[in-house]
């Protein structure tokens, strides 16, 4: 070896150990930041779709509540007219069933004659 090639290897040799130190450090820092990054963006993920459920159901509820209340209002009026269907439904059923004895009763009658 030339003494050139000597003089550039001791150089080299003796600058190794702080350029290893240096690269691992490197590489450990590198790591961790992905290792953070990669938490911070399944936790955005996850907030996102959380937010996005929770947004969405506060809506949906104010949504139902405005519906109630309109239906509640809405059955007041539809609770009356419910009553007057159903007193004409039983007098109907009233006047089906009078009918239907009177003629049982035309038919023994008929029948005993």
């Amino acid at each position: 070896m030339s003494q050139e090639k000597v003089d550039a290897y001791k150089k080299e040799k003796a600058g190794r150990k702080a350029r290893i130190a240096k690269h691992e450090l490197h590489v450990k820092i590198a790591k961790i930041t992905s290792i953070v990054v990669a938490i911070a963006l399944v936790a955005a993920i996850a907030g996102s779709i959380v937010w996005n459920k929770v947004g969405g159901s506060s809506e949906a509820a104010e949504g139902a509540t405005a519906e109630v209340s309109m239906d509640i209002a809405g059955t007041e009026e539809s609770a009356d007219d419910s009553v007057s269907e159903a007193s004409d439904n039983a007098a109907s059923t009233e006047e089906s069933a009078a009918t239907a004895e009177e003629s049982t009763e035309a038919a023994s009658e008929a029948s005993s004659n």
